[in-house]
Order: structure tokens, then C-alpha cells, then sequence
């Protein structure tokens, strides 16, 4: 497999997920955290679930499915609830910068346990994405939150960044058994049925009920687009390059949704935003050489 394929896979998983951010943003204000979680994964893994029947996978047991409910519950469950909790006490600008280290804790995590060894080329793209990232936010990390404790949404999503590190590191295994067609439905949908007893207390149906026609595609779009297509594209790619390199391409989340808000909403893009940019794929050029087999 050619590491281009699969840097234009990874490219766009992480751009749909960047338009995640921005619809997060705004259904966040009419529905609480845990209800999005649950709608997102609960869209997209309805999507996706026709392509279980279709392909086959001998190698599915009782102990993968577990394995697979068990990673589902943490990075379907859990991250997509701490990521939109996290926006509620932070801005968006903070909230993908920090969403943006997850590349470091995936690179440590794999040096400690041994899954990957880090090259000086990897380690110098993450700097580089990282300050390229912090150079076209910098007008836009002094705003303060309009909500909540002093960096209590950079803690969440600190922590979110965490678990998206372990779920890319010990998926990889599963996915060598697992065809990503058939693990994303199923992790997807394990992950939102454990939220589904806190989306139903918070009032789920009451408030699904009375969102506008424009919130409803909003959230579908969330769902199958940004959830259930996105991740497939990442569960794909982790089987045929490494959890950090999959991981890197995170900073064009915020990225994206400068340009989202470009588009839609007329915010002004400025000099330094250009500046990052080219440091930021300067950064993920150099991550594509050091995959590439000589």
C-alpha cells in the first residue's frame, strides 16, 4: 500500500472531523454534551452497519467483541463526550490546540510500550505541526472562555487527547483481525449505547423532538459524515501506518474550521493563520518522507 493512499485517507478523516468541531460548537448550545455523543455515533454507526453483513470476518469471536465494545465504549463513548463537554468551558481555538497533542501522547505512549519506534523526522514534524498549529491560533488563544473554571476545558480536553492516543495504539492489533468496515459499527454503536441511559435522563427525546429541521441535518451530517465515515477512514489507515503518524494529521482540525468559518460565517482569515498553515504541512511533509520506505 503506498503511503500516499493512505495520507489522503488520514487527510480526509481528520477534515471531516475538523467540521465536527464546528458543529459541536453550535448544537452544544441547544443540547447537552452527552446527547451529541450519543446521536453522532449512534447515526453513524446505523450508516455503516449494512457493511458488517457484507463483509466477512472469520476472525470475529466473543473475546474481539469484547475487545471491540471495550475500545468502542472509550473512544465512542467517552471521547466524544469529553470533547464536547470540554467546549463549553473553553473556546475552540484552545480546545483543538489541545485536542492537538494527542500525537505526543500516542508517540510516548508507543516508544513505552514498545508498539513503534520514533525516528528524529517524526519528532520534529510533531514540533513543527504543533507550533505551525499555536502561530495561526495566536489571535485567537488570548479570547477568553465565555463560561466556566480557568482551564477546565483544556484539562477535559487534555484528557480527551489521551484517550484517542490509546484507542489508536491498541485498536491497530484488533484491526489486523478485523476488517475497519466491520469493527467501526460495532465499536461505534457499543460506545453509544452505554451513553444511552445519561442521554435518556437528560431528556433526549424531548429535546431531539424539538430541534429545528436545520439543527436535525446538522446532527445527521455529524453523525454520518464526521462520525461514521471519518472514523472509518482512521481505522483503515491504522492498519497500514502507525498510530503516531495517523495521529498527526489531528491539527487540521482547527484548521479546517478556520476555514469553515471563513466560508460561512465571513470571520476574517489573517496573516499569521497563513503563516501556521504552511508550518503545519511543512510539519506533516516531513511525516510523509519518514514513512516512506527507500
Amino acid at each position: 500500500m503506498k503511503i500516499w493512499k493512505v495520507t489522503l485517507a488520514i487527510l480526509c478523516c481528520h477534515i471531516l472531523t475538523g467540521t465536527a468541531s464546528v458543529s459541536t460548537r453550535y448544537l452544544v448550545s441547544v443540547l447537552p454534551p452527552v446527547e451529541i455523543a450519543f446521536l453522532r455515533y449512534f447515526f453513524g454507526g446505523l450508516a455503516l452497519l449494512p457493511f458488517l453483513f457484507l463483509c466477512r470476518t472469520p476472525g470475529l469471536n466473543r473475546l474481539l467483541l469484547l475487545k471491540i465494545a471495550g475500545l468502542g465504549i472509550l473512544f465512542f463513548g467517552l471521547f466524544p463526550f469529553l470533547f464536547s463537554w470540554a467546549f463549553v468551558y473553553t473556546t475552540a481555538a484552545r480546545g483543538s490546540l489541545v485536542l492537538a497533542t494527542m500525537p505526543i501522547w500516542t508517540m510516548l505512549l508507543s516508544k513505552a510500550i514498545g508498539h513503534e519506534a520514533v525516528s528524529t523526522r517524526l519528532v520534529m514534524a510533531i514540533g513543527l505541526t504543533l507550533a505551525g498549529l499555536m502561530i495561526a491560533l495566536s489571535d485567537k488563544l488570548l479570547m477568553n472562555p465565555e463560561h466556566g473554571v480557568l482551564f477546565k476545558g483544556e484539562l477535559i480536553m487534555l484528557l480527551t487527547a489521551l484517550i484517542g492516543a490509546i484507542y489508536a495504539i491498541f485498536s491497530q492489533k484488533i484491526l489486523r483481525i478485523v476488517p475497519a468496515s466491520a469493527m467501526t459499527p460495532l465499536a461505534m454503536l457499543a460506545g453509544c449505547f452505554c451513553l444511552l441511559p445519561f442521554a435518556i435522563n437528560s431528556g433526549i427525546d424531548i429535546h431531539v423532538i424539538a430541534l429545528s429541521p436545520q439543527q436535525l441535518w446538522l446532527a445527521l451530517y455529524l453523525g454520518v459524515v464526521a462520525g461514521g465515515i471519518a472514523f472509518f477512514l482512521f481505522n483503515w489507515s491504522l492498519t497500514r501506518s502507525t498510530a503516531t503518524f495517523n495521529t498527526l494529521f489531528v491539527t487540521l482540525n482547527p484548521v479546517t474550521a478556520i476555514f469553515l468559518g471563513n466560508i460561512f460565517l465571513g470571520e476574517i482569515i489573517k496573516i499569521n493563520f497563513i503563516v501556521g498553515l504552511l508550518v503545519v504541512f511543512t510539519g506533516l511533509g516531513i511525516a510523509v518522507k519518514s514513512q516512506i520506505q527507500v
